[in-house]
Parts: C-alpha cells; structure tokens; sequence
C-alpha cells in the first residue's frame, strides 16, 4: 500500500479505493475531510501511482502491508473496505475505528450470505479482462452508479478521476476478482474489536444494503457498530451526498 496524498490535521483517517479505481478519486471529498482529519489516500498495489507493485491475494501478506501505514482510523469503499476490515481482524492494533463505505466481509452470494452479488458478475469480468480492461472498468463504473439521480454525471465524473490515473495492471485486477471471489470474512466478524460504522448507499447494485445492515449486526450489533443508508446515494455516494457523509464520519470518530 502507497500513500499517493497526505491532507489536513488531526487523528489519522486512511482511505483505501475500491476494485480497479484509485486514490484519484477522493481528490475533492478529501478535501472536506481534511477540515477534521490527517488524510492518507492510498494508492492499492498495481493501482494508480502504485501500479507498478504487485497485489497479492494471501489475506495475512495483505493486512502485513498495512503496517506500513499509519496507525489510525481506516475508511475502505469497496473492495477497499475488505481489505481494511482484514487489517482490522488481523492487526488490530494499527485500527483505531472502521468505516467501511459500500463494502462487506464477503463480496459473492453464498448459502449463509444470501446478499451478496452472484458469482456470475465476477466471472464475466474476469473474462472481459483479457478483451479490453479499460471497457471492462467502464462497465464496473456503470453499475456504480446505475440508477442514482444525474447517473450521466456522476458516471462522466468518475471516469475522469480514473482515468486520470494510470490504468491498473491486468495482474492487480485479476488478483482483486480472486480476493472478491473467494474469500469469505464473515465468520470473524464477531473477532471485530474496535468500533464500527457501515454506510450503504440504497440504490447500490453491488453491496445491497441488506448486506450491510447485516454486516453491522454480525460486528456486534449497535452497541459497537453502527449502520447508516444514504438513500440518495448509490455505490459512490462520495460524489453527491459528500457532505452528509463527512459529517457521519466526524461524528463517529
């Protein structure tokens, strides 16, 4: 993991992008975070200004390499918030709080995850990867924002803060699908130690609310987790509902 960008003062807030994407895009909300926080955006191995290293798929390596950051609160959207929730189970102590932004501790449908996204969604970029990876982003980014208010924007917005990255290595994309679809964290979740805040965004066509929600309550339930649906928002509430959702985060912490 890379720190690309270093914003504000305050406690520490270290934020991980999700599947395919980079740092890049929190430019303009790091900047209402940084009015109350120390912001490290960090760059994913093989993503972004960091897309030159190679990302493993071995969960204990992965939370390894988050000791390399700072000791602090941990924000992770997405496929992001995986990773910082692993960080969390495994090294406990580099994690102040959790804020996990759209994200779950298992991505695909299983028989005790009934949420969860089909397996078939993973296979099929698995397999337009090797055909076109920045058609196949364009496609993930799409069904970010698939159904939200001003889709058209939201999506133009998107593309530009990607894009305006290097594109991730075909090795890191290929290794975040396998992350995605074969590791399952949900048993653990009562191992979770430190306290806790799932936001979902309502119109999300990849982590469902109800997948949140119940997320949160595997976490401990209200008394160290909290829960919150952005009922504008959908996989990217980020980018229209930044507001609220710093203030969410500032109460929190």
């Amino acid at each position: 993991m890379k720190i690309v960008t270093t914003k504000g003062h305050g406690p520490v807030l270290n934020v991980l992008h999700g599947w395919g994407m980079n740092a890049h895009l929190f430019d303009d909300w790091s900047e209402q975070l940084a009015q109350h926080f120390q912001v490290n955006l960090i760059d994913l191995p093989g993503h972004g200004l960091n897309h030159e290293e190679t990302l493993c798929t071995d969960l204990v390596a992965l939370a390894d390499e988050g000791a390399e950051v700072p000791v602090g609160h941990w924000l992770g959207w997405s496929m992001g918030g995986f990773l910082a929730l692993n960080l969390a189970l495994k090294k406990p102590q580099l994690v102040q709080s959790l804020i996990m932004l759209c994200a779950t501790p298992c991505f695909v449908k299983r028989a005790h995850w009934v949420h969860g996204t089909d397996q078939t969604v993973l296979d099929k970029f698995a397999k337009n990867l090797q055909l076109d990876i920045k058609q196949t982003i364009q496609t993930f980014l799409a069904l970010e924002v698939m159904g939200v208010e001003h889709e058209r924007s939201q999506l133009r917005e998107l593309k530009q803060k990607v894009f305006g990255r290097p594109l991730p290595s075909t090795q890191a994309l290929n290794a975040g699908l396998d992350i995605l679809a074969n590791h399952d964290l949900t048993t653990e979740l009562k191992n979770l130690s430190m306290p806790s805040l799932w936001i979902s965004g309502r119109r999300d066509r990849l982590v469902i609310p109800a997948a949140m929600q119940q997320a949160a309550e595997l976490a401990g339930g209200p008394t160290v987790s909290k829960y919150h649906v952005l009922r504008g928002s959908g996989h990217a509430p980020f980018i229209r509902e930044s507001e609220t959702l710093t203030q969410l985060i500032t109460d929190f912490i």
